[in-house]
């Protein structure tokens, strides 16, 4: 019987940390909460159109893992390392171009480290990898708002982010074995 209590109680945290939805209305109000945007801060960051070839090559690699699939993320980290490394820093309207290059260098690291076959070892060089574009994007601006989500799960129970073009949760992090699992921590939206 204790057994059978705590296997419940241990499921029904898991499920209410994730924010994996269910049909009871009260649940659904309290995960809706955990992944609303609404409840997030929100980072006003500069309008640049000089961002959107590494956004758009980070959310492919990021949709790629999502749908579980290594070799088209490791064959779609080419364009993100090619993207970051042809980055015109001194053409960008960067108020700090120093820590703008330094963070563009640590993101090339990582988006490199993607081209492996290992899905594990894309979403832990992912997930670093997402700490610095988020911190890269905020001083260079960004084409389009952004929502850094994160996964309290991730590795361990210590956590994961992500950045996303939509406030839906789409765990790249787990893919389709915890696909909801998230919420939106902050909106890094456009000034």
């Amino acid at each position: 019987m204790k057994k059978t209590l705590l296997f419940a109680s241990l499921i029904s945290l898991a499920l209410f940390s994730c924010g994996e939805k269910s049909t009871n209305s009260e649940t659904q109000t309290e995960t809706h909460a955990s992944g609303d945007a609404s409840s997030a801060s929100s980072v006003s960051v500069n309008s640049s159109k000089s961002t959107s070839g590494i956004i758009d090559a980070y959310l492919a690699v990021k949709d790629a893992l999502v749908a579980d699939d290594a070799a088209t993320a490791a064959a779609k980290s080419a364009d993100l390392v090619s993207a970051l490394k042809t980055y015109d820093i001194a053409g960008s309207q960067a108020n700090d171009p120093e820590e703008l290059e330094r963070l563009q260098v640590e993101a090339t690291d990582f988006a490199e480290k993607l081209a492996t076959a290992d899905i594990a070892a894309q979403r832990e060089s992912f997930q670093a990898l997402s700490v610095v574009m988020k911190d890269m994007l905020k001083i260079a601006g960004t084409d389009r708002t952004l929502y850094h989500q994160y996964c309290p799960m991730y590795k361990g129970n210590t956590g994961g982010m992500w950045l996303s073009a939509n406030e839906e949760i789409k765990n790249p992090l787990f893919g389709s074995s915890m696909l909801t699992c998230g919420r939106v921590e902050e909106t890094l939206a456009l000034n």
